[in-house]
């Protein structure tokens, strides 16, 4: 049973640094040390730690066997997804009397108590709302990274006061470190947004790249030489963190959207063939406002609507039976028009089915999963379990933008009070943002 923790890190990649130095502690039969590194990552709702405690009760390493404890810890392992743990979860459980199985369900409940991450939610935009920029300024390309063809983006938050100035400007995240931050800052705080009488927490991505996108061919050499995937995948947290963001960059340049398939096995090795360019496709139909995702048959006929949401000034109600025109290379196209962008077209993309593996969001959840703050803190920005964890860890950076939000949205009294612990933990936007609301 020993090899199902080698297994577990080999296929999930659902380790980090702490996680790493307790399965050294295990290989060193330092059980206590390695049980209680586990277990401090049962909060961050880190399945592998959930699995590989209820490995050591089974096996009684650094403890007696505990059956009842081993089946609780594998029941948790499956509430979050563990992919070994449902199986080995039923075989366990036909070993056990009721009295066990009684016993393990109720510490089961219990455990799941301490897990603040349950399940990331990232469909909702936090930019709901929000004014329409009148004045981008463009970055200014830092000249020592263009002269050594450095690519990459940053992620920024920002408030907008009323009058539609950005008054307070921070990086969520940056690929890579310390190369475009500065300038993507200065040109954010000379954007314009049209006045609305209100303030705004907003969010933007800003991308650097030569010849209108990221070379795949640069890209691979990179993850080659800095062996990210392999490194990823063995649990190593900075490594996670760096995997995801640079997928994340080449996700936002590519042609293609993507369908990041839960219920396709993790990929053992990338597959840089996604991002292969498909012949554009466009709709001969009008009256289409919405996002819909379709399957397509070779003539282009729309044969099925996957998922629909049209706007109610749309004139269609159904893409059924409705062509696309040009050569169908794939089955699935996403196609999308929306009045909140101004979009004067309707736009088709080819939708890939891949392995969630290629996701750079899966790889900052790993990481922030194992412990990362930095991932942790990215994280924030998409789901709410991640905001509130790092407000209970009192996060500064978390604090102050929480508590933006907070008083943007009339709690004045609580944001407040986290804009006030933020400075007092010097955090500087924090004083700029005090400042729009004094």
């Amino acid at each position: 049973m020993k090899k199902w923790i080698w297994l577990a890190l080999l296929s999930c990649g659902a380790v980090q640094a702490d996680m790493l130095d307790a399965l050294k502690a295990y290989e060193q039969k330092n059980y206590i040390d390695a049980q209680q590194q586990f277990a401090e990552l049962l909060p961050l709702g880190n399945e592998l730690a959930a699995f590989n405690l209820g490995v050591m009760a089974y096996q009684a390493e650094g403890q007696p066997q505990d059956l009842t404890k081993a089946l609780t810890y594998f029941m948790l392992a499956a509430d979050l997804r563990h992919e070994q743990a449902k199986n080995l979860l039923a075989r366990l459980a036909a070993q056990a009397s009721e009295q066990q199985l009684e016993l393990a369900n109720q510490e089961f409940e219990r455990l799941k108590q301490r897990v603040a991450i349950v399940a990331t939610d990232l469909t909702k935009s936090r930019n709901a709302n929000a004014p329409e920029p009148i004045r981008r300024v463009h970055p200014d390309y830092p000249i020592e990274a263009a002269r050594q063809g450095q690519f990459g983006y940053v992620a920024l938050r920002f408030l907008v006061d009323e009058q539609g100035e950005v008054t307070a400007v921070d990086t969520m995240d940056a690929y890579p470190k310390k190369v475009f931050e500065k300038s993507s800052i200065q040109a954010l705080k000379r954007w314009r947004f049209e006045p609305s009488g209100q303030k705004h927490l907003m969010n933007v991505r800003l991308d650097y790249s030569f010849d209108g996108g990221v070379k795949l061919s640069a890209v691979e050499n990179m993850m080659e030489q800095h062996k990210l995937w392999e490194y990823a995948a063995l649990g190593a947290p900075e490594y996670q963190l760096a995997l995801g963001t640079l997928l994340s960059l080449i996700e936002i340049q590519s042609p293609n959207s993507f369908w990041y398939d839960p219920d396709m096995p993790l990929a053992a090795t990338p597959d840089f063939s996604i991002y292969t360019k498909h012949a554009v496709l466009r709709p001969d139909f009008d009256g289409f406002w919405g996002r819909a995702i379709v399957r397509v048959a070779e003539d282009g006929t729309i044969t099925e609507q996957i998922k629909a949401d049209f706007e109610p000034g749309s004139e269609l109600t159904s893409l059924v039976g409705l062509k696309l025109k040009g050569k169908v290379e794939t089955d699935v196209y996403r196609v999308a028009r929306s009045s909140t962008d101004g979009a004067r077209r309707v736009y088709v993309t080819p939708s890939i089915q891949t392995s969630r593996a290629m996701s750079g969001m899966f790889w900052w959840e790993q990481a922030a999963k194992n412990g990362n703050l930095d991932a942790q803190r990215v994280m924030a920005a998409y789901d709410a379990q991640w905001e509130n964890y790092l407000l209970s860890q009192q996060d500064a950076e978390v604090m102050a933008w929480t508590g933006t939000r907070l008083i943007i949205n009339g709690q004045r009294e609580q944001g407040m009070a986290l804009l006030e612990q933020a400075i007092a933990k010097n955090y500087q936007p924090a004083k700029e943002m005090k400042k729009q609301f004094m």
